[in-house]
């Protein structure tokens, strides 16, 4: 079965430079880590590494250093579980707008689960999408073109005609995006024996202990931490946090806030990443409408990069600006942040709060939320267990063999 000619008009082929829907849909698949696949990623990792553009951004090298040989060697370890594994067939990838790296991860865990990959980039141009196109392009073009056309990077106007006749060739669908993008990929059925891997709309925060901050000596660094996780990706990352939660009393937690978010504004500072207008805008907007709903505080900052609202009836987290935008609550123990978590709640970046302690909360209150809990400066970081749900594993199935 191919893609009607009308419909393959409207995709356009972004990487390999030289590829085709019909090379694709015809690709051999592969054993999972199978020597050829590695050599594909570690292609990539070699070309990111390469260029001085992408080494000055962090998350590409971040990227790379997922890809290095060490950390690819773990994560084949990682299916070493008694079965024999065999890769699902085609995997077609929605990815996300929000983060530009997202759609290499998703791509490079596939490929190297042994599938064929077609994957749906964003529309919108951004200079690092642009960037990691290119070095795609470079990477794959010295390997064999059987090799290529295990993975074919494409656009398309999001219509359904579309995701319809990818869709009746998937395995395997992975979509990435908020609530509306996989509502909007789900109206395209799938083969009956097909799978689909979903990553909806998430909200992610921070919980530190005041006690420990206020002893802590590398203090200057953890803000820089907690500066990174936020606002790279300009704090659009479902795993960027957009509260803070103090546990503490009073006392501790006043004093710990007085030195935390001015450490906080020189990193945000310091890190250089762009600002607009309009966030200041939008910043100034969230913060009326948290005063309209109670009794807030507004913390004073030295411009619009950084706002942060204090208010004790904080109980949904919402993404209500960007860029630097945080509210912030005091918390007893624990057990106080228990009611507050929402199914959609994602990561926790968390200091001073040992994992004993999260570990006796989870286990008392079974949140239907939080899917990961890590520490300052690894919120952004990517692993193949996401949203609680083992990426490798899904993208392979189980071959049980019974006989001697």
């Amino acid at each position: 079965m191919s893609i009607a000619p009308d419909i393959a008009r409207q995709i356009s082929i972004m990487a390999p430079s030289s590829g085709s829907l019909a090379a694709t849909l015809a690709a051999p698949r592969a054993a999972p880590f199978a020597p050829e696949r590695l050599a594909l990623v570690d292609a990539v990792r070699k070309a990111i590494m390469a260029d001085p553009q992408a080494r000055a951004r962090p998350e590409m090298v971040a990227l790379a250093f997922w890809a290095r040989g060490a950390s690819l060697a773990q994560l084949g370890a990682s299916l070493n579980d008694g079965y024999t594994r065999s890769p699902r067939g085609l995997a077609l990838h929605i990815a996300p707008g929000n983060v530009d790296t997202m759609f290499l991860y998703s791509a490079l865990l596939s490929v190297l689960a042994g599938n064929v990959n077609i994957v749906r980039v964003s529309g919108r141009e951004s200079e690092a999408l642009t960037l990691l196109l290119r070095l795609l392009n470079e990477a794959l073009a010295n390997l064999p073109e059987t090799l290529r056309a295990c993975l074919l990077i494409v656009r398309y106007p999001a219509e359904k005609p579309i995701n319809d006749a990818l869709s009746a060739h998937a395995d395997v669908r992975v979509i990435w995006g908020g609530d509306d993008t996989v509502r909007e990929v789900r109206a395209s059925p799938l083969p009956p024996h097909a799978t689909e891997l979903t990553f909806p709309s998430k909200v992610s925060a921070a919980v530190i202990d005041a006690a420990t901050w206020l002893a802590a000596p590398d203090q200057a660094e953890q803000a820089r931490r907690f500066a990174l996780d936020a606002v790279t990706f300009g704090q659009q990352a479902c795993s960027s946090p957009l509260a803070l939660f103090w546990r503490g009393d009073a006392a501790s937690v006043a004093a710990a806030q007085a030195t935390f978010w001015p450490l906080v504004e020189s990193a945000i500072a310091a890190a250089g990443e762009p600002f607009s207008a309009r966030a200041a805008v939008d910043k100034l907007v969230a913060e009326q409408m948290l005063a309209a709903a109670g009794p807030v505080h507004h913390r004073a900052t030295n411009d619009y990069r950084l706002r942060v609202t204090e208010t004790p009836d904080l109980a949904r987290l919402t993404r209500l600006a960007s860029d630097g935008f945080f509210v912030e609550r005091r918390i007893d123990t624990l057990a106080d942040l228990a009611p507050l978590v929402q199914r959609d709640w994602q990561s926790i970046a968390s200091l001073g709060v040992s994992g004993d302690d999260w570990r006796a909360m989870l286990a008392a209150s079974r949140p239907h939320g939080i899917d990961r809990i890590v520490p300052f400066g690894q919120a952004l970081a990517f692993g193949h267990v996401w949203d609680g749900v083992d990426l490798l594993a899904a993208l392979t199935r189980i071959v049980k063999i019974e006989v001697r």
